[in-house]
């Protein structure tokens, strides 16, 4: 399923009440997101992702950007 849309609904919802939000996708569909949380509910907004394939426009108006690639160790869980 794709859950774009209840992320961010959730992260509307939220933005009121914290002064930051950690977004764990690098898909470009979130920027108006972003936009949105940072310009009008002044946000914080972090965003973390492979940036291998990470939408660079969305890497670009994030905050702060954490490249799982250089966390993989500590972020990814093994089975």
């Amino acid at each position: 399923g794709d859950w774009d849309i209840g992320i961010a609904m959730d992260a509307i919802r939220l933005g009121h009440k914290v002064d930051s939000i950690i977004l764990v996708s690098g898909d470009g569909d979130f920027k108006p997101v972003v936009n949105y949380l940072q310009q009008s509910l002044g946000c914080l907004v972090e965003v973390a992702a492979f940036k291998k394939s990470a939408n660079h426009e969305l890497v670009e108006i994030a905050d702060d950007f954490v490249n799982i690639d250089e966390h993989v160790k500590s972020l990814l869980f093994r089975i």
